[in-house]
């Protein structure tokens, strides 16, 4: 059984999904049992065809595929449910995230305490206009303004949590974005 699963929500990630598993199993491979779950929400390109090429090749890959879009919340609460291993990691399907990233947030856990059950990334380089990052900038500090979760980048798609921690978390549409906040209130 994997010790640590990647979930990776996709929606229209044809030309990114392909190289960003194939960082994942270059990063991870040989240093800890690991599975990726790809959570496609209903792409209208060939997403689904690419991580139906991918699959054939990468065996630590799953792909769970929804009828229906449903949004960044529910694609990584049902890759979390879907999960067997007791660690989440999770990356953003467009690339922004570095898959060598996981290998740090993992040795985080281990230098913290046991009641510590998330660990979140923060962009520093990121590949958006300077709008979207100004806009993300302002967003994060009337978000941290308010929760007082000390998370610089709550939107930064690499966190590594522990499943059951987060599946007893109240369920709610954009919760991603709130699960610092969400997890620190929970005393995880």
């Amino acid at each position: 059984m994997p010790s640590l699963s990647v979930v990776i929500p996709v929606f229209n990630e044809r030309g990114n999904i392909g190289p960003l598993v194939q960082e994942v199993v270059y990063h991870l491979r040989g240093k800890i049992a690991f599975d990726i779950i790809c959570v496609d929400d209903r792409s209208d390109d060939d997403t689904r065809e690419v991580l139906g090429w991918l699959k054939a090749e990468v065996p630590e890959l799953r792909v769970l595929l929804h009828h229906q879009r449903s949004g960044q919340s529910p694609a990584i609460r049902n890759g979390v449910k879907h999960a067997f291993s007791p660690w989440i990691a999770t990356l953003d399907g467009d690339g922004q995230n570095d898959p060598a990233d996981i290998l740090k947030l993992l040795a985080a856990r281990q230098a913290a305490s046991p009641q510590v059950r998330l660990f979140a990334g923060w962009r520093t380089e990121r590949k958006d206009t300077a709008s979207k990052r100004w806009a993300s900038r302002w967003a994060n500090r009337i978000r941290q303004s308010l929760l007082r979760d000390d998370t610089p980048d709550t939107g930064c798609g690499i966190k590594l949590f522990d499943r059951a921690a987060f599946l007893d978390l109240p369920y709610f549409d954009h919760m991603h974005r709130y699960l610092p906040a969400l997890m620190q209130r929970a005393g995880r």
